[in-house]
């Protein structure tokens, strides 16, 4: 099977014909397919660009490397505690104990957030759990409520150690909130508004030590629930009274427009005497026709 061959371009046939007739086959580098090495091409630009001349402008030029970089001065760096607020060390103003006023002041104490009780080398100087005679005091309880607890026993022994707040004191309790303010009674935790940042801090109190003043102020648990028991029995029949009162009012305001609105065209009303009602502590006047009553103030 014969492999075919490549058909001369027109441009070659006419070269071939101005030069002498003789036939010229395509090159190699127009080949279709064919491209000539990248020696050849450099070489091809070079010398069409000429001696003295830029090479082409689609050669792009190498990026030079960036060099700069920061100095810091470690001498004249201050540790600034991670963003957070620490108290700067105080210049020395006077003469120091040599009589010097160039000597170093001592160094600031470090001000700490976090309450870290230190642990003594000898674990029996260590104080424990009143429960479990633990190590592992919570420092929290310890450091606003004076109560030596371990963790574990704060969720075991809820009835004792439970966190309350301020509202369920005053509502649970009976507690007033100048009570609840003074730390020499109830000692409180202050502690940041879960729900919203912008509101009041909590006041968290615990259980055990809310118990023991109520129950010194009441007398006992049964008083104090005799006293809760009073409190809301009161409050139901101030519910009832405002209740009763607001409905007097709604019927004065619809009894007479009703009437006058039925019988304003075809009937007169005829009120006889005035009458008093000791009952009631009221005086009206009555329709002798069709017994509307009509109360009236007397001064």
């Amino acid at each position: 099977m014969a492999s075919p061959q490549t058909a001369p371009s027109n441009h070659n046939n006419q070269a071939g014909q101005a030069g002498g007739g003789g036939f010229a086959g395509p090159t190699r580098s127009q080949e279709p397919g064919l491209q000539p090495p990248q020696s050849a091409q450099s070489a091809q630009q070079g010398q069409a660009s000429g001696p003295g001349q830029p090479m082409n402008a689609t050669k792009r030029k190498r990026r030079a490397i960036d060099l700069t970089y920061c100095e810091f001065n470690l001498a004249t760096m201050t540790d600034t505690r991670g963003g957070f607020l620490a108290e700067e060390p105080a210049a020395a103003t006077g003469a120091g104990d040599n009589g010097s006023a160039n000597a170093p002041a001592p160094p600031a104490k470090t001000v700490s957030s976090i309450y870290d009780r230190p642990i003594h080398p000898d674990p029996r100087q260590n104080p424990r759990c009143v429960k479990c005679k633990s190590i592992d005091i919570d420092v929290n309880y310890e450091k606003h409520f004076n109560e030596l607890v371990c963790r574990k026993c704060t969720r075991q022994y809820a009835e004792e150690y439970s966190l309350l707040t301020k509202t369920e004191c005053r509502e649970d309790y009976l507690l007033t909130e100048s009570e609840l303010r003074d730390t020499s009674k109830l000692p409180h935790w202050i502690k940041a508004n879960p729900h919203k940042s912008t509101y009041s801090n909590m006041l968290l109190y615990l259980r055990k030590q809310v118990e023991a003043f109520a129950w010194n102020k009441w007398g006992s648990p049964e008083a104090l629930d005799a006293e809760f028991e009073r409190r809301e029995d009161e409050k139901q029949e101030r519910k009832a009274k405002k209740f009763k009162k607001k409905l007097a009012e709604l019927r004065k305001k619809t009894r007479t427009s009703t009437w006058q609105l039925q019988r304003e065209q075809d009937h007169e009303h005829e009120f006889g005497d005035d009458q008093f009602d000791e009952a009631n502590d009221r005086h009206y006047q009555k329709c002798q026709s069709c017994g509307l009553e009509v109360e009236f103030e007397t001064f």
